[in-house]
């Protein structure tokens, strides 16, 4: 999966993206996929044809100044993070994350500009 914009994302067809939350305070953290709470799980994959989207939202739910990091990946190789922070103008902070399918051939020529080849 190729990082394209702030927590905007393109993978192949039926990739898996697993996303990972460490909260720091005593928060709870609510992942929701098309408005579906994936629980526990923690993963999903992306839908099947290019030109399909993913739509994620994360939600933290905590006192002020609690936090929460979060990981998505594979991302270029790696992960990519986010961080949510209870504030008194923000107590539940909601961060939304869009993930497109692309053609493999389209994700392999992206990768190969991003490498200088």
């Amino acid at each position: 999966m190729h990082r394209l914009d702030i927590n905007t994302y393109a993978g192949e067809p039926g990739e898996v993206v697993s996303v990972g939350t460490q909260v720091h305070g005593g928060g709870k953290v609510v992942i929701r996929v098309d408005g579906q709470d994936i629980g526990a799980t923690r993963q999903f994959p992306l839908k099947a044809n290019p030109g399909d989207q993913t739509g994620m939202r994360v939600t933290l739910f905590g006192a002020t100044g609690e936090s929460c990091v979060v990981g998505v990946s594979r991302v270029d190789g790696g992960s990519d993070g986010d961080l949510l922070v209870c504030q008194p103008h923000d107590p539940a902070p909601v961060h939304f994350y869009t993930f497109i399918v692309a053609a493999t051939a389209s994700l392999t020529a992206l990768r190969d500009i991003r490498s200088g080849r």
